[in-house]
């Protein structure tokens, strides 16, 4: 493919890669800032001269351990595109949505160069298909709803961000060789569960056709009261009162991040298992929580998975004092139904019997709703179950754990993730050229079952038939029966 493309925005000159041509740092909206800082995206405005895609943009603006705000930006409107090369005819479209609690991640990168944590190259050369990522506001930027405090402030800006992205791919991306009326989003953690809702959001659901959900907590959402009560908090977190919202338009980033990170110890007590910052459930942009929904008349093929041991890496990191936080994962429960569980888990609050707990409550249980109510309403679904983990992640007792599918399908370059491969190279390449294979052959087609590779039957609640993705995969009937039976007749945990 040509370097230099034109686009209804203007023309673009991108770079070669390794079999592909890429186009990196893309501007799909107006610079959130000044005026439009806390607005919803605006329609990016034409350039006028061949503009250089050859650099990563900066990822959002975030509070990273160890690094600070110069190392992100609140210009972050960007997108990346991988090429294949040899394209004849329109290929498939998938779009990649980064994960991070709504909170840090991107799909930028710390220097124009690289690396991306979510490299896409290896993808679009083993799918054929055109490969796009996004980055959106996160945290206080784009997922908390200020405008019952002040008019100065839009909701769902971090969402509206993604829709924003979505329509200038459904304008442009035919001009790179994709087919517009073939586009699948992808995503993990919070970017599966921002997915999840876009399934519910009128504006959003014409510019894709297809999901793909990886590790996603379901019901990381609020209701319109919960947000209501987390603004007020931050606000007091950030020493404002209610009426001088506005005052965070002049606040350091050093004192929007403190304020975060005193809404996450408060989250952690009062909304254990959600986000601090998520998507709110209004009945009116986004009509209801994934796994409660009724999602009769969507039509659209959903591949959706988790991987076994989840909630190990949350255990160990996020949450280590399983004393303290195991009996808040279900305080919304009775307490005769709260015993009940806790039995089920001889051993708390050891950590990996607190990781077993948090996996089913917040992972596999709400996959198998959402699983279940996508089937309920007549739409293809596609269940998984990741099970393989390397070496280092045996030795770290974290086994199949959160993120820990995104080494065979991005082999993430970062320094804080490459050490994880050690010893499992191998291993992880050729599991990752089989899962580029399944999301390549759903995306063309919305079935991931390709010749060659192991026959992956829809997901129903009479068969509900899951592929085991391993080292060797295997199709297997209702893997989780036992964690499903654990928790039946609950349809909410968390929410």
């Amino acid at each position: 493919m040509n370097t230099l493309v034109h686009t209804p925005f203007g023309a673009l000159e991108g770079v070669p890669g390794e079999g592909t041509v890429r186009f990196l740092g893309v501007p799909f909206a107006q610079k959130p800032l000044g005026d439009l800082r806390f607005r919803a995206p605006q329609p990016v405005e034409p350039w006028p001269d061949v503009r250089p895609a050859k650099g990563f943009a900066p990822d959002p603006m975030q509070d990273y351990r160890g690094l600070g705000p110069e190392c992100f930006s609140e210009d972050c409107l960007y997108l990346n595109i991988w090429v294949p090369d040899g394209l004849t005819v329109p290929a498939p479209v998938m779009v990649w949505i980064p994960g991070g609690a709504f909170a840090t991640g991107g799909s930028g990168a710390l220097a124009p160069e690289g690396p991306t944590a979510y490299d896409c190259e290896r993808i679009a050369r083993n799918t054929g298909c055109v490969l796009v990522s996004v980055s959106y506001r996160l945290n206080v930027f784009g997922f908390l709803n200020l405008s019952e405090f002040s008019p100065r402030f839009d909701d769902n800006v971090g969402m509206k961000d993604i829709i924003a992205a979505l329509r200038w791919v459904h304008e442009a991306i035919g001009a790179f060789g994709g087919d517009r009326d073939n586009v699948t989003l992808f995503g993990e953690s919070a970017g599966g569960c921002a997915i999840s809702a876009l399934l519910l959001v009128d504006e959003a659901v014409p510019y894709f056709h297809k999901a793909i959900i990886e590790s996603n907590c379901f019901d990381s959402f609020y209701t319109v009261e919960e947000e209501r009560e987390i603004c007020r908090l931050y606000l007091k977190f950030a020493g404002l009162d209610e009426g001088d919202a506005e005052g965070l338009l002049s606040l350091p980033y050093e004192t929007l991040f403190q304020a975060g990170r005193a809404l996450d110890q408060y989250v952690w007590e009062h909304y254990m298992g959600r986000c601090s910052f998520c998507p709110v459930v209004d009945g009116v942009f986004l009509k209801d929580f994934p796994t409660l929904a009724d999602f009769t008349g969507l039509d659209k093929p959903v591949l959706v998975g988790s991987n076994r041991s989840e909630g190990n890496f949350q255990a160990a990191y996020t949450w280590p004092d399983g004393e303290k936080y195991a009996p808040l994962l279900l305080q919304r429960l009775s307490k005769e139904r709260q015993e009940a569980l806790y039995a089920c888990y001889p051993g708390l609050p050891e950590r990996a019997v607190f990781g077993e707990m948090l996996t089913d409550v917040m992972y596999t249980l709400p996959k198998l709703r959402f699983a279940e109510r996508l089937s309920r309403g007549g739409n293809p679904v596609y269940v998984y179950r990741f099970d393989y983990y390397t070496a280092v992640l045996e030795s770290l007792k974290l086994y199949a754990c959160h993120v820990a599918e995104l080494l065979p399908l991005f082999e993430v370059a970062t320094p804080n993730f490459r050490p994880l491969f050690a010893g499992s190279e191998e291993v992880v390449r050729e599991i990752g050229t089989r899962m580029h294979r399944y999301w390549g052959a759903f995306a063309r087609s919305g079935s991931p079952s390709l010749q060659g590779l192991t026959e992956w039957k829809p997901y129903s609640e009479h068969s509900r038939s899951t592929l085991i993705i391993d080292r060797e995969d295997r199709l297997e009937s209702d893997p989780e029966r036992e964690v499903r039976l654990r928790y039946e007749g609950l349809e909410r945990l968390l929410i």
